[in-house]
């Protein structure tokens, strides 16, 4: 039985409220019972560690960090890395994150890792599972020398060694639990596509599309993603920009093509709104505008800061000091 479009496009879209009831918050989710089992067709209910929903945003967003500069490394197109975390948001609505190594649940960076290997597959970019192992030692590897090797992409990991093979195996695992808990729905909507085209329907200026873009990339960083339709989020993160900029949007449009379909308040303008463009309403682009700022910036942005702090290296001291 094949489920329908509509179907498949709304059962991976969510509210705030859904964040409380996340399996590694509540700490019970279900997986297929065993083949071998009388009822294998019936759902086992687990249980897992639980977590606030703040820590498991935390979780997510150092999860599509990774991702992010595991695409850099293989350089792969913007689009991989998008359904990459989408995948990885997507999962972990039905699945628990780890509290810790020991605990049940799935690791955010083992998740992420193969995340970025099967959107590879799904996106016709494919990299070689050796290449992706590369990539997130690479991207994992916090000394000097391991930024720099990941910085100018020289970093190679020794294939015999126990690291690369546990990275290796671990992907490949993954992969099938990513694929059955995705119920195989590998496409991905592309809200940078759509942002691309609109900029390039309105004339926006490119320091004004690239902040946009920038502000979509970082929307990904939060579950928020998974609140809205690829066009509402692209017209949030536009409308961002602008208000960023103290542009107001208004004073971009474009001119309709003679076959578009007109409203029935339309007066016969023969132009397009950047709403038109974006095909959403203005509260629906305000409401994913303000999502971004409190769910991304005004979560996530403070403890980036804090990581920053915390790991930047001491200046040397100075000549008064010593």
């Amino acid at each position: 039985m094949t489920m329908s479009a509509d179907v498949a496009a709304t059962q991976w879209l969510f509210s705030r409220d859904d964040l409380q009831y996340t399996p590694s918050v509540t700490g019970t989710y279900e997986l297929p019972a065993p083949a071998d089992t009388e009822s294998s067709s019936a759902m086992v209910k687990h249980t897992a560690q639980t977590m606030t929903s703040e820590q498991e945003r935390i979780l997510r967003g150092k999860g599509v960090h990774l991702i992010y500069k595991m695409g850099e490394f293989l350089q792969v197109g913007q689009h991989v890395m998008v359904a990459a975390a989408t995948f990885f948001h997507r999962f972990f609505m039905r699945r628990p994150l780890q509290v810790n190594r020991a605990g049940s649940g799935w690791s955010h960076y083992e998740v992420a890792a193969a995340c970025v290997f099967l959107a590879c597959k799904a996106e016709e970019s494919l990299r070689k599972l050796s290449s992706v192992v590369d990539a997130v030692m690479a991207s994992l590897d916090k000394s000097p020398e391991g930024q720099m090797r990941w910085a100018d992409r020289s970093f190679r990991a020794n294939h015999g060694s126990h690291e690369f093979a546990k990275w290796r195996d671990c992907i490949i695992l993954h992969e099938e639990a990513l694929l059955t808990t995705l119920c195989f729905d590998l496409v991905v909507p592309q809200p940078h596509e759509l942002l691309v085209r609109a900029a390039r329907t309105l004339e926006v200026e490119t320091p004004l599309a690239r902040l946009a873009w920038t502000i979509l990339n970082d929307a990904f960083r939060d579950p928020t993603c998974l609140f809205f339709d690829a066009p509402v989020l692209a017209s949030g993160a536009f409308l961002k920009a602008c208000t960023e900029r103290n542009v107001d949007p208004a004073m971009y449009y474009a001119a309709r093509p003679s076959d578009a379909p007109r409203r029935p308040d339309d007066e016969g303008d023969d132009y397009f709104d950047w709403l038109d463009v974006f095909d959403v309403d203005l509260d629906e682009a305000r409401d994913a505008m303000q999502a971004i700022e409190k769910d991304v910036y005004d979560f996530h942005l403070p403890l980036q800061r804090v990581s920053s702090s915390r790991s930047a290296p001491q200046p040397p001291p100075t000549t008064a000091s010593s």
